[in-house]
């Protein structure tokens, strides 16, 4: 970008009138020259504080800003009073505003400020938007009680739900095989929602059409995919003919030939797979001579496919466009419903108001509010929130808009550079500051030759654009005190580059370069007279993503270098909160089992024998208390308690547990969330537990509070995403991982269409050559401005790791957006710049500190105290004075060898249940020689140091179940004879309700099926569940339920009268119920004849340790009557219905 019509700025002297434009680069005191502007309004033309409108893009950003103004104020009273200032400016600034009136008129307009401190306006875009619709309520057209919602991430999931109910689930099942086969997925459609609802438009989707799909639409589609998908077998079927026909001919032509006898293709004899070969090298010479007419109907196969794919697209489109008009639909009628409005629909509204509308009393009781304006970090801006300030302060206010486009990062949160461009050409007067207070004076000389090593050098990617961003040198003030960094008795080289040919090989690159770093004096800080060795909290380390920060503090560990990281990680993400949801659970549940997962792992240490010595009595009463706290103190005491009674501070912090701090770090967070959600929301314990199972299942949640924090600030390395590291400075930067590239993603893209100036969403595969051009472009130029925030964080030093190697799409030695600056320093030998090859690992050990490790003891027994010593529970084994275990008080029965398997080795647990759904949701239960690679494959992932142990123990165990036999139905049957086709693993449900009579649904309980519920008032919503496997046999429907329970360890345990007390103890009745009436609503929608008594089989729990074959063991079976789905179906919808009567039902 020229700077002919710059102006260097200087905060004392630029005049206070009309629109202004500043451009700060990095480290040249944007925050300073707010605050002396400020104050120069407050002095110079007598503004009350409080009609100055200051506006930025974060909290922190706020408070920065706010606590700047308020010292600056104190500063300029304190030397009105005739005290001295340390800062120049502020003591120049109250002298001369002195001069131009008088002492005592300035005295006075700085008493008022201090006065009226908290009169402050600093606020965020969405605080500014928000206060704004509140005030000019009438003018905006705001209602009142507005409830302002962080996240709408629940509202969309509904809305797609309710969209995927009433259009996808219609669409006949061999049309949606075909576009799950094309990546259609539920996933996919609230990708395409968000996208939507964050104003980028996807590229087929028009406002003007009115989309519509019914059952005839997609018969009629489905007709035209089936079409496609015979011409194309027909091809396939021609192709396979005609190469079994000529076989011998082509393998003789493959014999004759040097590269085709290489490649054996002489010896395939199968004509699919040789065609198949022959086409992968279609573009070779001698193929092309050889197998041209193979090729050539390859080719016609190909195109026929690429057909039918288009058009399966084309379908999914269409689904798509209608999605985006039904549901935005469904979410604006919710949200007005519930009087809510997002963050996004503040700055829609006030846009609507103010700009789309004639509205001039509102821009009135603006400028009669706000005298001067200040919008900070303003290259973050999009276009709506532009508008809103140009019309609302564009004239008759003091307006300046404060940002660097080279630091403009944020393309995802709709920050849009073309909007920086617009306001450029907009304003009354630019100016642009250069000085740089950040850096030592070496290093600034090493930015400049870095990012400007020709006058004509093409910085920021806009060469030959009429819009663009260049860089200007900056300079150091003229008394630069910031020192130098010394490398032993010398400067150290302000900016290196380390070659290395493996990516992989980085990670512990910057490990070694770390240790140099920290080693004895070698490096050091000297400012004047004074000199220190570096420290490990002097230095940040920048990535790209949390992913790679992690792998960078792993290996900093292995040295003992103390890390901490600031990423973009939810903490609902982290494995901490799938341990708290355990610990909620067990709180809940009471179970053993429950109790037992929720102590293993991160916060007690404890491992499985720990485990196996836990008082049952003791542990269960310890949640039972945990429980009663949640219930009656809410859910941070109930953690708070576990915390103490187990010793999770000492086992984390002063333990030997890997990542201590950050585990406690990420547990209060977590603590103090549930606490948040449960006091603003009235949530229950088991609403709570919920809404935490859904945010780490994937539910999306916006807020600085879902962030992980910073785990200490102890004396240690901080490894920074470089999107986080915008606004902080270090005194060292490493940078390993800058080989950023352009590509074309796959899946959803968006970029900037230059011709109507929208943001477009769009899959990669429906973009033409000209828009995939615009968005290489447009990453590139991003990319560039991530190179320049991450090497401006630096005060002294930075260390660039360069990857010089190639391998298939990663191109980073010839392609990465480092390649042109490192070709442009390399050829111009810059003194400040040097090249290097990347460091070895060093020979010998390194220690940053010593710590001495005190491993958490887990073997001794655990000794629990009860609270009451006084408390017990009365039993046989209590009372028996011999007993001395934990464990079952009955000696256990010699067995056969599978018996004892099932009843003793196969462990307790989650992990077993785990491991058990997962096998019978892989295997074939037709195919018995299958089964043992299923077996390999899930004891490779569930528990790999047991693959001899298990292996042939769980193929019996498949044997013994399978062919088990359940009566049900008027039905004798085994699972082996439910063919492969027709059976659902893992069938997920969830169907709508309007009001849920809870305590209607408690009286559904009888002597034999007892049930326990949860009471709430829910007004409305979702129920949600999944089936372990929901399948046909013979005509009717059936529910199955894996249960992997320890019972007892005879078969007796697993009698049909046991069974039913376990069914009775774990509230299993309340599931099943619930699974009957999806089951009956999903059969009813897809069964055009469906009658439940003929079609629904009933509900099947395979309690697997008691299930033999041959013989009924271990299965409860069920089958509630209709007259029970129909009550179900009115609980749920809180209806009287006069035709069943509750009493003689529960008979």
């Amino acid at each position: 970008m020229s700077m002919q019509n710059f102006t260097d700025f200087r905060a004392t002297e630029v005049p206070l009138a009309g629109t202004n434009l500043i451009e700060a680069s990095a480290g040249t005191g944007k925050t300073y020259s707010i605050a002396v502007l400020v104050l120069r309004l407050i002095l110079e033309t007598k503004l009350p504080l409080k009609e100055i409108l200051m506006v930025t893009f974060t909290k922190a950003a706020v408070a920065e800003l706010e606590d700047r103004i308020r010292l600056f104020i104190r500063q300029a009273y304190q030397t009105s009073q005739g005290q001295s200032s340390k800062d120049e400016t502020i003591s120049f600034l109250v002298e001369r505003a002195a001069k131009q009136t008088s002492p005592d008129q300035v005295n006075q307009s700085l008493k008022e400020a201090l006065l009226y401190l908290d009169e402050t306006s600093v606020m965020t875009i969405h605080s500014f938007c928000q206060q704004s619709l509140t005030n000019f309520a009438f003018e905006t057209g705001q209602l009142f009680g507005m409830e302002t919602i962080q996240d709408s991430s629940a509202l969309i999931e509904d809305a797609v739900n309710s969209f995927w109910r009433k259009y996808v689930t219609i669409i006949p099942v061999d049309l949606l095989e075909q576009l799950c086969g094309a990546d259609f997925t539920r996933h996919a459609v609230i990708d395409v929602i968000k996208q939507f609802l964050n104003g980028k438009r996807y590229l087929l989707y028009s406002e003007k059409e009115n989309y519509t799909l019914c059952n005839e639409d997609y018969q009629n589609l489905w007709k035209d995919v089936n079409q496609l998908i015979h011409a194309e077998k027909e091809l396939r079927s021609q192709l396979e003919n005609y190469v079994r026909e000529h076989l011998a001919r082509l393998q003789q032509a493959a014999v004759g030939n040097t590269y085709a006898r290489k490649a054996e293709w002489h010896l395939i004899n199968d004509p699919v797979k040789l065609a198949e070969e022959i086409y992968k090298k279609r573009d070779k010479g001698y193929a092309q001579k050889l197998f041209q007419d193979v090729i050539e109907q390859c080719e016609d196969c190909e195109r026929a496919k690429e057909e039918r794919n288009k058009y399966v697209r084309h379908v999914i489109d269409k689904i798509l466009c209608l999605a985006i008009q039904e549901v935005s639909k469904l979410i604006i009628a919710q949200k007005q419903k519930a009087q809510q409005m997002s963050f996004d629909d503040m700055i829609v509204n006030l846009h609507k108001a103010l700009v789309k509308k004639d509205n001039p009393s509102l821009i009135n009781g603006f400028q009669q509010r706000y005298k001067a304006v200040f919008i900070d970090e303003f290259q973050d801006t999009d276009r709506l929130q532009y508008e809103i300030f140009e019309r609302a302060f564009g004239t008759n206010t003091i307006l300046f808009y404060i940002g660097d486009p080279k630091q403009s990062i944020y393309a995802f949160r709709k920050a849009d550079i073309f909007t920086y461009f617009k306001a450029k050409q907009d304003v009354n007067h630019r100016y642009s500051m250069n000085v740089n207070y950040r850096s030592s004076a070496p290093f600034i000389n090493a930015m400049n030759a870095f990012f400007l090593p020709r006058p004509d050098f093409d910085t920021f990617y806009f060469s030959g654009l009429s819009d663009s961003i260049g860089y200007i040198n900056v300079e150091a003030p003229e008394q630069n005190t910031k020192g130098v960094l010394m490398q032993g008795d010398r400067e150290a080289v302000p900016l290196t580059l380390f070659r290395e040919p493996k990516k992989d090989r980085i990670t512990d690159a910057t490990a070694a370069l770390m240790v140099q770093l920290l080693s004895g004096d070698h490096y050091s800080i000297k400012q004047g007279n004074e000199q220190r060795r570096l420290t490990p909290a002097d230095i940040g380390i920048l990535v790209r993503s949390n992913k790679d920060g992690q792998k960078i503090k792993a290996a900093l560990s292995r040295f003992e270098i103390p890390a901490v990281t600031l990423g973009d990680a939810k903490i609902l993400a982290s494995e901490e909160a799938v341990t708290v949801l355990y610990l909620l659970e067990a709180m809940l549940n009471l179970s053993r089992s429950a109790i037992n997962r929720a102590l293993l792992g991160i916060l007690t240490g404890w491992d499985e024998s720990a485990i196996l010595k836990l008082n049952e009595e003791i542990a269960a009463t310890r949640f039972k208390s945990y429980k009663a706290a949640w219930e009656n103190d809410g859910i941070y005491t109930a953690l708070s308690e576990f915390l103490v009674d187990f010793g999770v501070y000492d086992q984390l912090i002063k333990g030997s547990a890997e990542n201590g701090e950050r585990i406690m770090s990420n547990l209060l967070q977590l603590m103090e969330i549930l606490h948040k959600m449960q006091t603003h929301k009235q949530l229950s314990p088991l609403e709570l537990t919920g809404w935490l199972r859904r945010g780490i299942d994937g539910m999306a949640v916006e807020g600085d509070e879902f962030e992980q924090r910073i785990e200490s600030d102890e004396e240690a390395v901080k490894i920074v995403t470089i999107h986080k590291s915008k606004g902080l400075e270090y005194k060292v930067v490493i940078a390993p991982f800058l080989d950023f590239l352009a590509n074309v993603p796959d899946g959803f893209c968006t970029f900037r269409d230059a011709q109507s100036g929208e943001y477009i969403a769009v899959l990669a595969s429906q973009m033409n050559s000209n828009q995939k051009a615009e968005l290489l472009r447009q990453t590139e130029q991003e990319n560039r401005r991530l190179l320049y925030v991450a090497i401006t964080r630096a005060v002294y030093a930075c260390f660039i790791f360069k990857n010089m190697g190639n391998s298939g799409q990663y191109p980073y030695a010839t392609q990465s957006s480092l390649v042109p600056f490192v070709g442009e320093c390399e050829n111009a030998g810059n003194s400040y710049i040097s090249f290097d090859e990347a460091p070895p690992l060093p020979e010998t050990t390194f220690h940053w500190r010593s710590r001495t490790l005190v491993p958490a003891s887990i073997s001794r027994q655990i000794n629990f105290k009860l609270r009451n010593p006084n408390w017990m529970r009365l039993s046989y084994s209590r009372l028996n004075s011999k007993h001395a275990t934990n464990g079952l008080a009955r000696a256990i029965p010699q067995q056969d060898i599978y018996n004892d398997f099932m009843f003793r080795e196969l462990a307790r647990g989650a992990k077993t249940g785990d491991l058990i759904h997962y096998l019978f949701e892989i295997i074939h239960f037709q195919r018995p020689k299958s089964w043992e690679h299923a077996v390999e494959q899930t004891v490779s992932r569930f528990a790999p140091q047991q693959q001899e142990l298990l292996g042939e123990m769980l193929n019996k165990m498949i044997e013994q179940v399978l062919n088990g036999r359940i009566q049900l139905a008027n039905k004798n049957f085994s699972l082996a004879e439910v063919a492969q086709e027709s059976k659902i693993h893992e069938f997920e449900f969830d169907f709508p309700f309007s009001a849920v009579d809870t305590q209607r649904l408690q009286q559904l309980s009888a002597p034999d099926r007892r049930i326990y519920v949860e009471l709430l008032n829910a007004s409305g919503g979702l129920v949600n569940g999944k089936m372990d496997m929901f399948f046909e046999f013979e005509g009717m429907y059936f529910i199955l339920d894996w249960k992997s329970n320890y019972l007892g360890d005879t078969l007796e345990d697993y009698s049909a009268n046991r069974l039913a007390e376990a069914m009775n103890e774990r509230n299993y009745h309340l599931q099943y119920l619930i699974y009957t009436l999806a089951a009956d609503k999903y059969l009813s929608s897809r069964l055009p004849d469906y009658k439940y008594d003929l079609h629904f089989g009933g509900i099947i729990y395979a309690f697997i340790r008691g299930v033999r074959k041959d013989i009924t063991h271990g299965f409860f079976t069920t089958r509630p009557n209709e007259k029970t789905v129909t009550l179900l179906n009115a609980i749920f919808n809180k209806q009287t219905d006069k035709s069943v009567n509750l009493e003689a039902e529960m008979q």
